[in-house]
């Protein structure tokens, strides 16, 4: 599919909400999103081109739910849509070009000092994680934050900062925060789902010592998302504050 047809197909669904003019164009951008501008009769869009190649029927349906959004309208992605995101054939096709667009994804489990395949063998092992060969997980160059990963649900991709590649770093405490994001993959790609905060908050009280984890890396000034440190929680005695984590 090229411009001329992505944008015929948002061309129609916004004809049906009263627009005059409509434009699209695929962008690469490193997370599937789609942004727009627009006026009362006028819009333009990018498009991620993780959809390029979609089945035309995709296509105008992801248009059609857009539109629906723009309305206020927060259904979601029909079935049909959310099928083809999940299929082994989108995850084949898509995953190695957002591997490639992760900033500072090293694609490598194998650091200085620990090994993340130990690390997801143990979540195996424990029950705590599904043996899934579409799993991509890697170690990432750390960056200024002190995030201990980044999770894509619907790439299926994990990365783990080279900050937890230490030898000062327990397995106990890597297996905690490699659980942290590889949690929210487990709970699949659906944006539409309204307990995701919940079943997240669920699936993190499986692992065991899980408050002492999460005190550690506040002692540690680290944090995963959904959870930061308030001032002090560094200091002895002190439980993290809880926030809501929200699914990706």
């Amino acid at each position: 599919m090229d411009n001329k047809e992505l944008t015929e197909c948002f061309a129609a669904a916004g004809s049906a909400h009263g627009y005059k003019t409509v434009t699209a164009r695929f962008a690469a951008f490193r997370d599937f999103k789609i942004r727009w501008s627009r006026t009362y009769k006028w819009a333009e869009f990018e498009v991620s081109d993780y959809i390029n190649g979609a089945p035309n029927d995709i296509m105008c349906a992801i248009a059609e739910t857009i539109f629906d959004k723009i309305r206020g309208n927060e259904g979601g992605y029909p079935r049909q849509v959310i099928d083809w995101l999940t299929s082994d054939e989108f995850l084949g096709d898509k995953q190695p070009v957002y591997a490639r667009r992760f900033p500072g994804f090293l694609g490598t489990v194998e650091g200085t000092y620990k090994n993340l395949d130990d690390s997801r063998r143990r979540l195996v092992e424990a029950g705590l994680l599904e043996d899934d060969p579409g799993l991509l997980i890697g170690w990432v160059t750390p960056g200024k934050g002190k995030a201990v990963g980044h999770a894509s649900v619907l790439m299926k991709v994990v990365g783990i900062s080279g900050l937890l590649d230490s030898e000062g770093i327990p397995d106990s405490l890597l297996d905690f925060c490699l659980y942290t994001q590889t949690a929210h993959v487990s709970m699949g790609f659906d944006p539409a789902r309204g307990d995701r905060d919940t079943q997240y908050e669920e699936l993190l009280s499986l692992f065991p010592d899980r408050d002492e984890q999460e005190m550690e890396l506040c002692r540690r000034k680290l944090h995963f998302r959904g959870r930061r440190c308030p001032p002090g929680a560094n200091t002895p005695g002190h439980r993290p504050a809880v926030t809501p984590a929200s699914g990706r």
